[in-house]
């Protein structure tokens, strides 16, 4: 079995402009978002966290903005301990007007947060062009000519993977159940098969059904709560489905509970999720892997998954998703397959 790892630069790679990375997001946000009165605030805070340190990106903007909503509620709240302290039941803290802070997280909060989210259906919501899918073609024609089967995992909301699929005609499963009037998803895949595409925070076209996830037009409903994704910024284990069957399916692949791994790809994946990275910390030491970063991107030691094999079988490309990094990437894995089948 062959594990590929999609993050932000595989789409990216596909059409820098219709699918920007985290940087790219925060940057391409509209007026209407940056003129509001609490953005250049969230932009001052974290700017003075970082330090100069590092770039800001739209994870750390909805990162924050999810914080102070949640700290917002629980203020307003008196069945919490905060918002029955601030509610003037303790001789400690005394009456606070609250009605500014309701306000506050109404009229500002909330619109702005929920505003940064719908840009996620706007940037990723349309289907990529088939005639810029070539390096994905090749690489999944090429993967499935080595015999082994494809397990393909993805943090990415749009649609690139599915359709690169479809053109490429290779044995991958969406875990698609038609046999309804709507077209849903069989979260019993995920227990039972091999060979499938793992969204692993969403789509861009999954919405709630009934208890169910229906597959539906790849556009925002005025509604977050019908959407069936984890938004930029979230880190963590998740604990809801089917987020939790996804993550429990990754590990099983890389702890090689289905059958034994071949080779790990990774395409354009920052390793910035404390939680995957834990999850493919428990990679074999000894599969051959290729990352495959964007022009002049670094693999930081501290963001590779901690069991890196050795330089011997660990391939680094650095010049992007190309048909020629794909050729390389190809030869390598390949070779190192059949070596090990020799053995």
């Amino acid at each position: 079995m062959i594990l590929v790892f999609v993050g932000a630069g595989g789409s990216a790679a596909v059409d820098p402009d219709q699918y920007p990375t985290t940087i790219e997001f925060f940057n391409r946000l509209p007026d209407a978002i940056t003129n509001t009165p609490l953005f250049p605030k969230v932009r001052d805070f974290l700017q003075a966290q970082k330090k100069d340190k590092g770039t800001i990106d739209i994870e750390d903007v909805l990162e924050v903005l999810d914080e102070l909503q949640a700290d917002f509620k629980k203020i307003t709240d008196p069945k919490t301990i905060a918002g029955w302290a601030m509610g003037g039941h303790t001789q400690i803290i005394g009456s606070i007007e609250l009605s500014g802070v309701r306000a506050l997280e109404k009229d500002h909060v909330t619109p702005l947060n929920n505003k940064v989210k719908e840009q996620v259906y706007k940037f990723y919501g349309t289907p990529p062009s088939p005639s810029k899918l070539s390096a994905w073609i090749r690489l999944l024609k090429g993967l499935e000519e080595t015999d082994s089967p494809l397990e393909i995992f993805t943090t990415n909301y749009d649609l690139v993977l599915e359709d690169a699929i479809e053109e490429a005609k290779v044995k991958v499963e969406c875990g698609l159940d038609r046999r309804q009037r709507r077209t849903r998803l069989d979260l019993a895949a995920w227990n039972s098969h091999i060979g499938l595409l793992t969204k692993l925070h969403g789509s861009v076209d999954w919405q709630y059904d009934n208890g169910n996830i229906a597959i539906s037009t790849p556009r925002f409903t005025e509604d977050h709560d019908n959407h069936c994704i984890l938004y930029p910024g979230y880190k963590g284990a998740p604990t809801q489905g089917p987020f939790n069957v996804f993550h429990q399916h990754l590990r099983k692949v890389v702890r090689e509970e289905y059958e034994p791994l071949a080779a790990a790809i990774f395409i354009g994946f920052a390793f910035r999720d404390d939680y995957i990275n834990s999850i493919l910390a428990d990679l074999p030491s000894e599969i051959p892997m290729c990352f495959i970063t964007k022009a002049g991107g670094e693999l930081a030691d501290d963001k590779q998954p901690p069991r890196a094999p050795s330089s011997n079988s660990c391939m680094h490309l650095r010049g992007g998703l190309t048909e020629e990094s794909v050729e390389v990437c190809l030869k390598h894995v390949s070779e190192n397959i059949r070596r090990e089948r020799l053995l």
